[in-house]
């Protein structure tokens, strides 16, 4: 309890001083005895360097922040905290995420590409700007987008010499530069068999601050992704990172550093002792984490300032030299950034705002111009650029997302919406969101279970249900999502089967070929509102009705609908959903959370959804489908 009681005590003092390095910061933000005890010794191991080395600038959100209440609640009732951190959820590629860069790679020009082209040399006198390559053969350039280390760039230029001086150092790593940088160790580790350790179910890394293991984490990389083995669900692997500078010495033999890591391994629990390895893979990286030391920003400004004045921009992980926009996305977007500037001085975010604030950039969302013209783009910063061949752009997929309430229900609905979803003819993206009801979103599930989520794109989404109707939780997705909802919704209900038309690869398609903004599904056909349900529902639901539709009418004296039987699905246009104004939504939602009256609303509103929809009160026969 030392360190909920420093918590305590901290969160009680007056706000300390700015931070002057990552030390400080880590002590104004967890306090002294959590600092010691993990977040100090960790993040030394993970960087390879002292932590009063390093600057706190660089933190914004890679680095998650504690509050006081939410720690004491968890220790006293037992609970993992849910959805903390930047990586709490995330999507991951079925191949892995070199499958995103192999298929990036497919559709660029094969004659603008070269590999295992080497760079002797980056000519920069005026009018002779070219990269020397190993087989003597020259690439003029008049801007260079450069993603090879900021050291080594600085010095491949015998055109401008005195540049290499901007890199002098000794950090004692192998570059021999002032630019600081953490040499990650990679071992991977195959077990034949699916008997996984149970603390693993469910789990994708681990993270190891002590100095009894060598590795600082260990990654389950089975279980990101089915198909991160060979044979899927017979197999299952581990990922181990190991640093190494001149502050974190690792043997010099590769066999007597694969030993230390499985001895670990096992002494952790990470590696059963019966395991039967299939194999182990290592290797070595010298540039591994960009380290964001306190003099970082100074060292890469001043490279850059002069690069710049050469036509050469020094982006990329190694190439910025900044960790906090160093990781793949980032990387993309520094690129795609660096062009901008080259060609139209900036773009809609700014000067190179990847670059030039990273803490803005991390906390924004960044759309994808799918509609971007060039020749308007020069134009507009008046530049006289010329371009040969169309620009190659995203494809716009569309999207369907699937809601449903559940609570403990099995979803073997979900393996047939993949089917469906993967048997279009177009590719159309899906997610299923399952509002999850009695605690079960927060209950540890294992291993297989969560590929096959993941293969199924299902979303668990924890839901405090108890005693609230279904209906609640499609009203809250709305809510959640209007400004955002794709150009199709379906809302399923709790009991869906698998074998249900609504959920074949034929029944959705052909239902939005006849009709393309709503459509319903249930186990009979559309019936009357029962007399004692009427009075409530012109009460309750009709005003907002009349609020959405912006009118002022008589509630209907018979309304027309598919009842409050749990079997009724919908799909709806996005556009009929936001045509109903958002605090309609809302008001809507409140209804169904009061419950004292919410379940004759949500009986009502299982009468009337389709006129929330955009029909009228009569639901005709030709919307129906039946299972």
């Amino acid at each position: 309890m030392g360190i909920v009681k420093d918590l305590a005590q901290k969160s009680a003092k007056p706000p300390p001083v700015k931070p002057r390095n990552f030390l400080q910061w880590l002590h104004a933000g967890f306090g002294e005895k959590l600092t010691e005890s993990f977040m100090a010794p960790y993040n030394a191991k993970v960087w390879a360097h002292p932590p009063e080395e390093m600057n706190s600038i660089w933190v914004g959100e890679r680095v998650a922040t504690i509050q006081f209440e939410d720690i004491l609640s968890n220790v006293i009732r037992r609970k993992d905290a849910q959805a903390w951190g930047p990586n709490a959820q995330f999507r991951y590629p079925i191949g892995g995420t070199g499958q995103i860069w192999e298929t990036v790679f497919k559709h660029l020009p094969k004659a603008n590409t070269r590999l295992n082209a080497r760079v002797t040399a980056i000519r920069t006198a005026k009018g002779a700007k070219a990269l020397e390559l190993a087989d003597g053969t020259k690439v003029p350039f008049d801007g260079l987008l450069s993603t090879m280390s900021l050291p080594l760039l600085l010095r491949s230029l015998p055109d401008a010499p005195e540049l290499a001086a901007l890199a002098d150092g000794d950090t004692g790593a192998a570059d021999h530069s002032k630019f600081k940088h953490q040499t990650c160790n990679v071992i991977g580790v195959g077990i034949e068999g699916d008997a996984i350790p149970e603390i693993l179910n469910g789990v994708h890394w681990v993270y190891f601050p002590e100095d009894d293991y060598i590795f600082y984490r260990v990654t389950v990389l089975s279980n990101f992704s089915p198909r991160m083995v060979p044979k899927p669900y017979k197999q299952w692997s581990l990922l181990i990172e190991v640093s190494e500078s001149k502050h974190r010495a690792v043997p010099s033999s590769r066999e007597k550093l694969r030993e230390m890591v499985k001895d670990g391994l096992l002494r952790s629990g990470m590696l059963p002792a019966d395991a039967k390895i299939i194999t182990i893979w290592d290797k070595r990286i010298e540039y591994g984490y960009p380290v964001p030391y306190v003099e970082r920003n100074m060292h890469v400004h001043a490279a850059d300032h002069e690069l710049r004045k050469l036509g050469i921009w020094s982006r990329g992980r190694f190439g910025s030299w900044k960790y906090e926009v160093g990781n793949q996305d980032h990387s993309c977007q520094l690129g795609i950034d660096a062009v901008d500037s080259m060609l139209f001085g900036g773009n809609a975010a700014g000067r190179e705002a990847t670059f030039n604030s990273p803490n803005k950039v991390n906390v924004a969302y960044r759309k994808y111009d799918y509609n971007f013209d060039p020749k308007a783009l020069a134009r507009d910063a008046k530049r006289k650029h010329t371009f040969a061949n169309p620009p190659r752009r995203l494809k716009l997929l569309p999207q369907w997302d699937w809601v449903a309430y559940r609570c403990k229900q099995p979803d073997p609905w979900t393996d047939a919406v993949r089917v469906a979803m993967v048997a279009q003819p177009k590719p159309t993206k899906w997610l299923v969101h399952s509002y999850e009801g009695c605690g079960a979103a927060a209950v540890k599930r294992p291993m297989p279970e969560m590929l096959r989520e993941g293969l199924n794109h299902l979303d668990r989404v924890p839901l405090a249900a108890d005693g609230l109707p279904p209906d609640a939780a499609w009203v809250r997705h709305i809510v959640g999502h209007h400004a955002k909802l794709p150009p199709v919704v379906v809302f399923a209900p709790p009991d869906l089967s698998a074998t249900s038309s609504l959920v074949s690869a034929g029944g959705l398609p052909a239902a939005l070929a006849e009709s393309p903004d709503f459509g319903a599904w249930g186990a009979a056909g559309a019936s009357n509102m029962p007399a004692e349900l009427h009075a409530t529902f012109c009460q309750t639901l009709w005003p907002l009705i009349k609020q959405a539709r912006s009118f002022d009418r008589p509630c209907p004296d018979r309304v027309v609908g598919m009842g409050s039987e749990g079997s009724t699905a919908y799909y709806v246009a996005a556009a009929r959903i936001k045509g109903v104004p958002l605090p309609v939504w809302q008001k809507l939602l409140q209804l169904l959370l009061d419950k004292n009256s919410n379940d004759a609303v949500a009986k009502a509103l299982g009468y009337s959804w389709h006129i929330f929809f955009g029909e009228r009160a009569m639901l005709k026969p030709g919307q129906v489908r039946k299972h």
